[in-house]
């Protein structure tokens, strides 16, 4: 969802003496991406409780496999349904030995005693706005919530007016089970995601992370995913891997569960060793294509763990050099799923390189349009310095409904933006023929 400001001015080339250029330094950033189901972190059940999955030992486990991973985005599922595990995980696991970068989008939950978290390195990503899918087509409540968030990238010209990237993930964990009745509500939960995100989203950076619990890919959740039906919404699988993944020695390489051989501490671990591949990211055409802003690194989608040499066997049978040992036995004892773990290229603000000889040369001039206004957000209020007398300023959300209109004075105009949702606006400033485009961000 990158909006860029339309108002370009014709260019006018200035002929004087020989020849000069002028070019563009793009630069790039890398984000990691890591899926984790966390086996009932901090929630009690009849099988699992903290004598035999402890919070405190899961604690510093996950801190070992963080510390190695170095992800800037974190999903995790199978989180007590609290903020309290929320701030627990950023205080005893991210946020520690000197760390201090991550931050967690408040929690969305329904009858669900497991929910789904968010993380992110507040150094390189801000949060836009949080939303959640807890209702089927047919109306009937998922099983869990599907969280869906949007957010944006902290482009270091962002300060200087630059434009900036925009993206969604969605994180999911749906109904586990290999009944024909599970494989349904996984297809209802599946369903209603698309159907949120072409109604709600621009098609462009789109992702989906978590524990899908699909034994196939013939399943209709993992096919209704990849539909061609939903066009440029529809996600795509990073490495491209479809077959049937359970208990299929040809797909050893990309399982994620189990780590166990057999179901151990009394239970609260899945055995089966590792034969299924439950957990994903998925993204939309765009980054896989690399016809975007967020591109897929090729090879990186990886199961943090995963040597291809276990199949149906536990992770910390014979020799793992996919990590280091103490990592390897972090991932065993914390969960009986894998990590997966993935890295996208984002493409960064350009900035003009002057490479004009200062001898004989031609010289560039590329004069923009004056444009009406300049427009930044601050606090709760939209601030507009308007060039010209008789403007008038809309902003249009990405549905392109007008939320607000108002007449601009000449000079500095000050609106409060209270009753506006948070999100990512256009702003339109006009008069008469004239017209000018600018992208606003308003957060809360």
């Amino acid at each position: 969802m990158r909006l860029l400001s339309s108002s370009f001015g014709a260019l006018t080339l200035l002929l004087i003496m020989g020849i000069g250029t002028a070019g563009y330094s793009q630069s790039f950033d890398t984000l990691t991406f890591m899926s984790y189901n966390l086996l009932f972190y901090g929630e009690t059940t009849s099988f699992c409780d903290n004598s035999n999955n402890n919070i405190g030992s899961k604690d510093a486990y996950l801190k070992k496999i963080v510390k190695h991973a170095d992800p800037d985005f974190l999903v995790v599922n199978e989180m007590g349904a609290s903020s309290v595990y929320l701030n627990r995980i950023l205080n005893k696991a991210l946020n520690v030995d000197g760390v201090s970068k991550y931050n967690g989008c408040a929690i969305q939950s329904n009858s669900s005693s497991i929910i789904n978290g968010m993380f992110f390195n507040k150094d390189k990503i801000g949060l836009v706005s949080r939303d959640k899918v807890e209702e089927a087509l047919n109306g009937s409540n998922l099983v869990r919530v599907i969280d869906v968030n949007t957010f944006y990238i902290k482009d270091p010209e962002l300060e200087k007016g630059a434009d900036t990237t925009f993206f969604h993930v969605a994180a999911a964990h749906l109904k586990a089970g290999n009944s024909s009745s599970d494989a349904a509500a996984r297809g209802l939960a599946a369903e209603a995601l698309m159907d949120y995100y072409v109604s709600n989203a621009s098609s462009d950076n789109l992702f989906l992370c978590g524990d899908l619990n699909v034994y196939d890919s013939d399943e209709a959740a993992y096919q209704e995913l990849l539909s061609s039906a939903h066009g440029d919404y529809r996600l795509y699988d990073p490495i491209d891997e479809a077959g049937g993944w359970n208990n299929n020695s040809s797909f050893s390489g990309i399982h994620s569960q189990s780590t166990r051989l057999s179901s151990t501490n009394g239970g609260c671990f899945s055995g089966g060793g590792m034969d299924d591949r439950f957990d994903f990211i998925l993204a939309s055409g765009a980054v896989i294509q690399d016809t975007g802003t967020i591109t897929y690194v090729p090879t990186s989608y990886r199961a943090l763990g995963q040597d291809g040499n276990h199949f149906n066997q536990s992770l910390t049978q014979g020799a793992n050099n996919s990590a280091p040992s103490a990592v390897i036995a972090a991932l065993y004892e914390m969960s009986d799923h894998l990590p997966i773990v993935a890295d996208f290229k984002i493409r960064l603000h350009e900035t003009t390189v002057d490479t004009t000889d200062s001898t004989d040369s031609i010289s560039v001039v590329a004069p923009l349009q004056v444009p009406l206004a300049t427009i930044w957000t601050q606090q709760n209020e939209l601030r507009v310095e308007s060039y010209a007398s008789g403007a008038v300023i809309e902003l249009i959300d990405l549905m392109g409904n007008t939320v607000f209109t108002h007449n601009l004075s000449q000079g500095y105009n000050v609106f409060r933006t209270d009753g506006i949702p948070a999100g990512i606006y256009i702003a339109h400033t006009k008069r008469q023929d004239e017209h000018h485009f600018d992208r606003v961000l308003i957060l809360r």
